[in-house]
């Protein structure tokens, strides 16, 4: 028996890292999160919550709490001088299948509740933050890590695990340990972030990005009467290198006037920063024992508001396969598919904030022209085509994360047409369960894997069949896997099934016919087949669960 103090440590207690404690912890893995800072941070740059995430938050227990406290943005404008702004209304582009979502809006929440959120679901499951606890070493061997911390007094420990979570941000101690190179560059502009009260003619409740050419001004509405986020770039100058000081409020006023074409006076600061920005990613998400979750893997630009979430996805992620690890239902090689499926996401998402950023901040001739002349054009062009929109919010709420290329994805049968694909976001769609109107993703929320029998529409497989497959596959992996049969229409004498009564669920994953879906427990698409097959589901499910005692 290894001889270790806990099966996890998870460094740093930020939203990647309290999402991965706490995943882990709802998952039924002893887990340990310790962070340097004395004390949670009351300031933070991160403000939109995506709506992918809000549907992790679903799963996890704590979207009321974000929707309490958060702030709806119903919209996206492009501001430009005179009467040429561009306007993005979430509701009405998140409405497609691929889209479609129960929380049809961006939210505005400011990281600082986002961790006290995801801080109060931690302890109510145990776990509680070690705090002034910094990681100065690690040492990996074969079957586990020694970790060795100091405390705020002067303290050493040795803490030793199987696995290490490194989720302590762009200057992760546990990356520089464990010897992972973070490549990259620095924007060489310097950018001013304020929490502030303005008085100025833009309503309240909006995103706004205002180009020009000198640069950008980003607003994100928050909680409280004419209160925003404020973000923009000004050239480091003469300050490049110089040591850090807070901006004044008189040079937070004047980076407002150069770069607003109406008049907007600051009426308060809560707090205003100042800092550089990086572009970088890791090679690797995975050394061994050894993870590296958001900051600590990628980061980016700003733009498009995809950094936190994309850490808080890693996390969720990583944790299911982790779990079905340390429980011994799933092998080690499980684990490699962090790396496959999240390591793509981080560099294509560097690459394409990258683009948008250098466009919107860059100081190139060819990028202050764009901003200052053809802007306007482009933009009424290019985001009024209902195309382009569709993708590009369905990109921006992160709706369209997908693992094409995963080793976890598996399919049977041709001709999918419309169908998501495995590796895809499983759909949303209206259902009736119980006889009450209720949504898919319902049926998904837990730890675990979850069947999806859809009678189809065209020539509907009986339910009944569909019904004796489910059991055998509920008998076969008891708290494992649920299975449930999407049954077409509605019918009052089969009060057990799912119904579809207007084909919501049918329509948006593209059935006519009837087929099974694998949805993991990260609500993504694991395995796809037509016809149905008892044997395929059953041998699909013993690949992703070799450690089950399966069918007798």
């Amino acid at each position: 028996m290894l001889n270790i103090d806990i099966p996890v440590l998870v460094v740093g207690a930020g939203p990647s890292g309290l999402t991965m404690a706490g995943e882990l912890a709802r998952h039924g893995v002893p887990v340990r999160i310790i962070d340097r800072a004395q004390a949670p941070a009351t300031t933070s740059r991160a403000v939109v919550v995506q709506p992918r995430s809000m549907e992790v938050f679903e799963d996890m227990g704590v979207v009321e709490d974000a929707l309490a406290i958060g702030n709806k943005a119903p919209d996206l404008n492009i501001v430009f001088a005179g009467d040429k702004s561009v306007r993005l209304e979430f509701h009405d582009l998140l409405t497609d299948p691929a889209n479609y979502t129960t929380y049809q809006t961006l939210f505005t929440l400011s990281q600082d509740d986002t961790e006290r959120i995801l801080t109060k679901k931690l302890a109510e499951r145990g776990v509680h933050v070690e705090r002034g606890l910094e990681m100065t070493d690690l040492r990996v061997d074969d079957e586990q890590v020694t970790v060795s911390v100091r405390g705020a007094g002067g303290t050493t420990e040795q803490i030793r695990c199987r696995w290490l979570i490194g989720c302590d941000g762009s200057h992760s101690a546990v990356r520089r340990a464990a010897g992972i190179p973070f490549e990259g560059a620095t924007y060489p502009d310097e950018f001013i972030m304020a929490d502030a009260e303005l008085d100025w003619h833009l309503p309240d409740g909006g995103i706004y990005v205002v180009p020009n050419r000198a640069g950008f001004v980003g607003a994100f509405a928050m909680p409280g009467e004419h209160r925003f986020r404020i973000f923009g770039n000004v050239s480091a100058g003469e300050n490049a290198g110089a040591e850090y000081s807070e901006p004044t409020h008189e040079e937070f006023q004047a980076m407002l006037d150069e770069r607003l074409p109406f008049r907007a006076t600051v009426v308060k600061e809560h707090w205003v920063s100042r800092y550089r920005l990086h572009r970088r990613v890791v090679p690797r998400y995975r050394d061994g024992r050894v993870f590296l979750v958001g900051d600590a893997a990628h980061v980016h630009s700003p733009a498009g508001a995809q950094g936190m979430n994309t850490g808080i996805q890693d996390a969720y992620n990583l944790a299911w396969k982790l779990a079905l690890v340390v429980r011994g239902i799933a092998e080690e090689p499980l684990l490699d598919s962090y790396h496959a499926e999240r390591h793509p996401i981080g560099k294509r998402l560097l690459t394409t904030t990258d683009r948008l950023f250098s466009l919107i901040s860059g100081q190139a001739a060819a990028a202050k022209f764009l901003r200052s002349h053809l802007a306007p054009q482009i933009a009424s062009r290019v985001l009024t085509r209902d195309s382009f929109r569709t993708w590009f919010v369905g990109w921006l709420a992160q709706l369209r994360t997908a693992y094409p290329a995963s080793p976890l994805n598996r399919a049977d049968g041709t001709d999918w047409k419309d169908a998501p694909a495995p590796g895809d976001r499983a759909r949303q769609a209206e259902v009736v369960i119980d006889g009450e109107p209720r949504h898919l993703h319902d049926l998904l929320h837990g730890t675990h894997h979850t069947v999806l029998l859809f009678t189809g529409t065209g020539a509907p497989r009986p339910a009944a069949e569909l019904c004796r497959i489910a059991g055998q596959i509920t008998r076969a992996y008891p708290d494992l896997v649920t299975a449930h049969v999407i049954a077409a229409g509605h019918s009052a004498d089969q009060p057990a099934l799912v119904h579809d009564p207007d084909l919501s669920a049918h329509r948006h994953y593209g059935l006519d016919r009837a087929a099974a879906f694998v949805i993991r427990p990260d609500l993504q698409i694991g395995y796809r087949g037509t016809p149905v097959d008892a044997d395929a589901l059953l041998a699909d499910l013993a690949f992703r669960l070799p450690g089950a005692p399966g069918p007798a």
